[in-house]
């Protein structure tokens, strides 16, 4: 049995193939009867993935951003009764529903504000698109630029800039005089609690070799 491939300038009888300039019609035609089955190629090759891309995840990185965008647009879809306009005494007035608000907060839930210290700089917003992402940011640190620090915190829905800012600060803490023996984890971290919330204990600290 043998099959010929040869390209296909007119849609055979009964078929019912697009009319597409970008893609080749191929036809297999059997020898032993006068049968064809004609299909359509897409000459455009599929776009693929190196071995390094494979080893840093840009196929599962690019999978997460198309949910992420799809998410997006249903937070912003508006139903019926989402939003109520109104006139108060001649001023125009507009309600937004508590299922609104609640969309629009939970989009911002991975949301921090940085603030660079010792610098005239308002704040900035920033947005990550991926929980670990935003765990890593507020976990890891302390942050500098330039010798000055870069205040995170979450995003919260209370947050206005025309207040003090920040409410809390990351920072080193010492105890000097502090006997050797009371050089020890647990110690030190509740002696850490008595100021603020503990986050990190210094290794050298942690192990009494103090000065280095």
């Amino acid at each position: 049995m043998a099959t010929s491939v040869s390209l296909c300038p007119k849609n055979s009888e009964g078929d019912n193939l697009p009319d597409d300039p970008n893609t080749k019609k191929v036809r297999f035609k059997e020898s032993e009867d006068n049968a064809e089955d004609v299909m359509v190629v897409d000459p455009t090759p599929a776009p693929s993935l190196s071995w390094k891309g494979l080893l840093m995840g840009n196929k599962i990185i690019e999978q997460k951003v198309d949910s992420g965008s799809q998410q997006s647009e249903e937070y912003f879809s508006l139903t019926e009764g989402d939003v109520k306009k109104s006139v108060i005494n001649g001023i125009p007035s507009i309600e937004v529903s508590e299922r609104v608000h609640q969309l629009l907060e939970k989009e911002m839930s991975t949301s921090v504000v940085l603030k660079l210290l010792g610098r005239n700089i308002g704040f900035t917003a920033l947005q990550n698109r991926f929980p670990e992402d935003y765990e890593k940011i507020l976990s890891l640190g302390l942050w500098l630029i330039f010798g000055q620090y870069l205040i995170v915190q979450p995003w919260t829905i209370d947050f206005n800039p025309e207040l003090p800012y920040p409410n809390t600060v990351l920072t080193w803490i010492r105890f000097p005089g502090l006997p050797s023996h009371l050089y020890k984890k647990e110690i030190l971290w509740d002696i850490g609690g008595m100021v603020g919330k503990v986050t990190k204990l210094h290794f050298n600290t942690d192990s009494g070799a103090r000065g280095r």
